[in-house]
């Protein structure tokens, strides 16, 4: 990458939304206006992140070129017997690759931009894991696996791809995470101003930017506070009246324990309760738990997104060291599998959407549905109703809270004390206001498509069922939010809108919204710790 490449993407975006602007948009069907209305949203958010280069950090730990990388490599589909030759090309191109990116790191770092002292530490703890192995390196690992498994291939072709390939990550893939280690290392304290965006220069701006692609909204900074507040209200309120109504509810909360305790029964279970959900296509799919060499530290747990004309067969990796016992790999599991991710996604894919709609990506939406229907999913997951409601509180107050510090410190500047102060007229513990600014600084908007993406998708339940009351049907609901696919929130909106006049049978009010080679949907993880409310204050 090169400075010269972000230009290239903005010319690229504007000539294509120049293009589009040639189309009569209300000759077009009902389902092009929804592919128009998104792909014009995804050019302007591409527009919008690609001016500001200088932000583009190559090394987060979390989003970064190193975690990336390994993911797509372990995760790589041989279905033919050029894609091992393609695999082997791509895999020695690594060097080059990241001597580009730390390249363009230096001229960031010159400049005063780069990852805070925090990000760096755990990109390099990343890089020793990896690098630690040798022969039983997961590159090698897998690939013999899936060379082995490879149907057409001689013992002596196979023999000779796993020596190439072990040869590869030995003499040039190791040695270039070594060497990105040691340049990182060498730019450490390059960054001139404070640790959250707002401290750089034009850092308001561009965090304005990343906000909005990664909720899937249009708003300020301040409106996107103000969808979590809300929720954050909803959630208080249902917190009191579960502590009325069973004070051992928090107890219940902590010593209940779901009874299925692998990834295959938890799944299945899961995908036998979707009676709130429209039927979704018949899949499979193969949940198995990631090396530590090769595991992002930030994330839980991700679910590849598949071929569009293969959506039967699905993959979800665990990170075990991010998953502490089986109820915490139940919510896990209901955010990757059923009903989130794969089910969410497959069923979109069901319905045969424009190819179009799978190069554009509204992450506040599909980390939103996710964590909605993951919060849901405790009350099929055999607890009791008090230990089900204060798991579904705990997760949602977590991910809320992460998201506006992250929004406050990275869009508003404020500090350790101001975050203090924000969680303390909240009832929360502020305690825990430094771990969490270290938490939102070290890969800043990341949590935001959880925390609030999520509280969009409440808002809008709470607005319907409070508009139809009776005539609520959440199955029907769902089925709206899940019709034409990811989009922003702003669309949702109206969609929903349009459901609750069609229930009352009346005309639909004007809304304004709720006030590589692969796609991994990823579930990180967020500080929860913090979500204690202050007993005191009920």
């Amino acid at each position: 990458a090169t400075m010269q490449d972000y230009q290239d993407n903005i010319d690229t975006a504007q000539a294509s939304l120049d293009a589009l602007a040639k189309y009569d948009y209300n000759s077009l069907s009902t389902e092009q206006q929804y592919d128009y209305d998104v792909y014009k949203n995804s050019l302007n958010n591409t527009i919008a992140l690609n001016s500001y280069p200088m932000f583009d950090f190559w090394f987060n730990p979390g989003e970064g070129l190193t975690a990336n990388l390994l993911t797509n490599f372990t995760e790589y589909i041989f279905y033919e017997k050029q894609d091992i030759d393609d695999y082997l090309g791509m895999l020695a191109s690594v060097p080059d690759y990241f001597s580009q990116a730390l390249d363009l790191t230096r001229q960031q770092a010159a400049k005063g931009y780069f990852i805070t002292d925090g990000a760096l530490n755990d990109t390099e703890d990343a890089i020793d894991k990896f690098v630690a192995k040798t022969d039983d390196n997961e590159l090698i690992v897998i690939f013999d696996e899936n060379v082995d498994s490879f149907e057409g291939l001689s013992d002596a072709e196979k023999s000779a791809y796993k020596e190439k390939n072990k040869g590869i990550v030995l003499n040039s893939v190791v040695p270039a995470y070594e060497n990105a280690k040691t340049v990182l290392e060498s730019l450490r304290g390059s960054r001139t101003a404070g640790d959250s965006c707002s401290d750089l220069t034009d850092g308001a701006a561009y965090y304005l930017a990343l906000a909005r692609m990664k909720t899937s909204t249009d708003g300020s900074i301040e409106d996107m506070i103000g969808i979590g507040e809300q929720y954050l209200s909803m959630l208080i309120e249902e917190y009191k009246a579960l502590y009325k109504k069973d004070p051992n509810a928090a107890d219940k909360a902590s010593s209940e324990a779901v009874s299925y305790t692998t990834p295959e029964d938890i799944l299945g279970h899961l995908q036998q309760n979707l009676q709130d959900y429209p039927a979704g296509p018949d899949v499979s799919y193969k949940a198995t738990y990631l090396d530590p060499s090769v595991a992002n530290s930030s994330i839980v747990a991700y679910y590849m997104e598949p071929p569009l004309d293969d959506t039967k067969d699905n993959v979800i990796k665990i990170n075990g060291d991010n998953v502490s016992d089986a109820t915490e790999l139940y919510g896990t599991l209901a955010h990757e599998g059923f009903p989130g991710h794969l089910y969410q996604i497959t069923w979109y894919l069901n319905t045969n959407p424009n190819p179009l709609r799978a190069t554009t990506s509204n992450i506040g939406y599909t980390e939103g549905w996710a964590m909605y229907v993951e919060l849901a999913s405790y009350a099929t997951s055999g607890l009791s109703d008090s230990a089900a409601g204060m798991n579904a509180i705990n997760t949602g107050l977590g991910y809320v809270m992460d998201a506006i510090a992250d929004l406050g410190v990275n869009g508003l500047g404020w500090t350790v004390a101001d975050l203090g102060e924000q969680l303390d007229k909240l009832n929360l513990n502020s305690d825990y206001a430094q771990d969490l600014y270290d938490f939102v600084t070290k890969n800043p908007g990341q949590i935001l498509p959880y925390g609030i993406g999520l509280a969009q998708f409440e808002i809008l339940k709470k607005k319907a069922e409070d508009a139809l009351g009776g005539k609520f049907n959440l199955e029907k609901f769902n089925e709206v939010l899940l019709a034409n696919g990811d989009r922003p929130f702003s669309i949702v909106s109206k969609d929903v809108d349009a459901y609750i006049a069609s229930a009352k049978g009346t005309a639909a009010a004007t809304s304004t919204g709720a006030n590589s080679s692969y796609t991994t949907y990823l579930l990180i993880g967020g500080l929860a710790v913090i979500a204690v409310i202050a007993i005191a204050a009920l």
